[in-house]
């Protein structure tokens, strides 16, 4: 594909992102699982960061996670796409009383600052809507500092080819900004190929406190009637093997409950 394809792609997928979430960035803000208090706490624990480090927060959404490590730190770049997600993480900053958190509209593909600028690179449940992850990982590894890290979290799937089509397959037909959920040894090889060491993965499923609620998964981004009636059918007509991997409960009249599995990844840059 030549360069201007691919440039052209690009822009087709960050139309789509901003589309998705321009108009739904405040279900962003209110969202239980995107606002996990815990899971936030932990992620920042696990990190370890210094109190002169920066960090840059790249999909940074309603800023949940920049926040969560302001504290903890010199200051944060909150780094997004859509500018109304921007908008929302500087409400929430103010909320909140926290004052060294900065925000950037940009692409990750293209990240506009120096080389070895940032002690800290973040990315949280966003990297599925990257239209080149390779190329946002290469442009991660090289603002990070060396000895500085870069801290993954993400929905994933399983290391099977049906199940990665299928979960990717309920994912577009829900948000058609989604590029890809990408397995655990997928991610290992592209986080290696740029040249970081992984120091810490974990496997584990998407936190909203509970099960995810069907409804309110498909309405936080606005899916249209048609393809929720698709993702209903998909969810019912779900194999045993992807009711296991989706933890799929039709229990309850009415109602469809599952679950998103999720990775994360810490890697360091070599100093």
């Amino acid at each position: 594909m030549s360069q201007e394809n691919n440039q052209s792609n690009d822009q087709q997928i960050y139309d789509l992102v901003k589309g998705s979430f321009g108009p739904n960035a405040h279900a962003y803000t209110v969202s239980a699982g995107h606002a996990n208090q815990t899971e936030l706490e932990k992620l920042v624990e696990r990190t370890a960061p210094h109190p002169t480090d920066t960090l840059l927060d790249i999909g940074t959404g309603a800023g949940h996670t920049a926040i969560a490590f302001a504290p903890a730190i010199k200051r944060a770049i909150a780094y997004d796409l859509t500018p109304q997600m921007l908008e929302e993480v500087e409400r929430n900053a103010a909320a909140k009383g926290v004052t060294n958190v900065e925000t950037q509209q940009g692409a990750a593909e293209d990240l506009p600052y120096p080389d070895a600028s940032f002690e800290l690179v973040s990315c949280r449940l966003t990297t599925h809507h990257f239209a080149n992850l390779a190329q946002a990982l290469a442009e991660m590894a090289r603002v990070l500092k060396p000895g500085g890290k870069l801290v993954i979290m993400d929905t994933t799937v399983p290391a099977d080819a049906e199940l990665d089509r299928q979960i990717n397959e309920i994912e577009i037909l829900r948000d058609p900004s989604h590029v890809r959920n990408y397995p655990e040894p997928e991610w290992r090889s592209l986080v290696e190929g740029v040249g970081l060491r992984i120091s810490f993965v974990e496997a584990g499923y998407y936190d909203e406190g509970d099960q995810m609620d069907f409804g309110a998964w498909t309405r936080r981004i606005g899916t249209s009637p048609e393809n929720v009636a698709r993702l209903e059918e998909l969810f019912h007509g779900a194999s045993p093997a992807l009711k296991d991997a989706l933890k799929i409960d039709l229990s309850k009249a009415g109602k469809i409950g599952f679950a998103l599995p999720r990775i994360t990844l810490i890697a360091v840059k070599p100093a």
